[in-house]
Parts: structure tokens; sequence; C-alpha cells
């Protein structure tokens, strides 16, 4: 048995060639990866910044924040005071939709979770919600704010009588705003 251990030069170049391009490609990997973080953590600044900058956003988080009144019949076709509160929960429902398909994870929605919560523990954000969805249903549409809407669904926050479009007959908690 004859065993040839001769290494050409050509076989070192071809060896230290490959392994420089494998701690290359895993530098350009390391670099990819810190900058598609960056990215997202501009990103999910960038969303938080808006609840803190928009003026409408902001001045309707504090109004539910704090539970100042707002809804009632009168609200609807209010103009300003509507615009603001809806374009208000066109965001956070926005938001609850990056997290429904991944875009944000778990960890960066932790950012958004307390005024996604507090919104959805406002009486009266349920008793316009309760409005809004037997509406809808009596239209066959989802509901607008249709995923904070499933958010507060998911983590139970709207009672059985929520459901039940003849509840403003006998709960004092909802009231019939919209003709369903």
């Amino acid at each position: 048995m004859n065993l040839n251990l001769e290494v050409s030069i050509g076989d070192i170049v071809s060896a230290v060639s490959l392994t420089l391009a494998i701690i290359g490609g895993i530098f350009a990997y390391y670099q990819w990866k810190k900058n598609t973080l960056l990215k997202r953590a501009e990103y999910i600044n960038e969303l938080t910044e808006k609840i803190r900058t928009d003026k409408d956003i902001s001045e309707t988080v504090y109004i539910l924040d704090y539970g100042k009144p707002w809804y009632s019949r009168e609200f609807h076709g209010s103009g300003e005071n509507e615009r603001k509160m809806d374009k208000t929960l066109s965001y956070f429902s926005y938001i609850c939709y990056l997290k429904k398909q991944k875009i944000i994870t778990k960890k960066e929605f932790t950012f958004f979770k307390y005024e996604a919560i507090r919104i959805l523990q406002s009486l009266q954000i349920q008793d316009y919600f309760y409005n809004l969805y037997h509406f809808a249903n009596k239209f066959g549409t989802p509901l607008t704010f249709k995923y904070l809407f499933e958010y507060g669904k998911e983590n139970k926050m709207f009672d059985d009588a929520f459901y039940s479009k003849d509840s403003h007959l006998s709960s004092e908690k909802y009231h019939y705003n919209l003709n369903y």
C-alpha cells in the first residue's frame, strides 16, 4: 500500500481561501443579523413615537386612560371626536395586526400591550365595540378595528353579555347607540 501525502501549494491556497470565505460568510451573516435587528428596533420606535407625538392619538389615549366620558348616541357623526377615536383605534388595530401576522414579536408587542389593554378595559370602548359588533353582524361584515377586537376577544376582555344584541335592555354597561 502506497500512500501519497503530498500537499501542493495550490491545495494550501485552496484551504486558506475556503477558510477565509467561511469566516467572511460568518462575518457577513453577523452584520446582516445586527442590521436587521437595528431596523426592527427603529420600526418599533417609530410605532411607539407615533403614539406619543401624533396629537390625535396621544389626546385620545389620554381620554381613554383616564376614563373621561366620550361615548354616547351623539358620538356617531360627531365629526372631530369620532375621527380622532377611530384613528386611534385603527392605529392600535394595525399594531395588533402586526402582532397577529408575526411581523412584530410578542416581546416587541410589550411596548404596546399596556395601551392596548387599557383601551380594551375602557367601559366606553366596550360599549362602542358592543354597538359596532352588532351593527357589523347585522350586515355580515367584519367589525371595524378587527384586530384590536380579536386581541381583546383572545384575552377575554369582553363578558358574555357583550355577544348578546339584547344586553342593552338588561345591563347598564351596554347601550343601543347604533341601529342594529
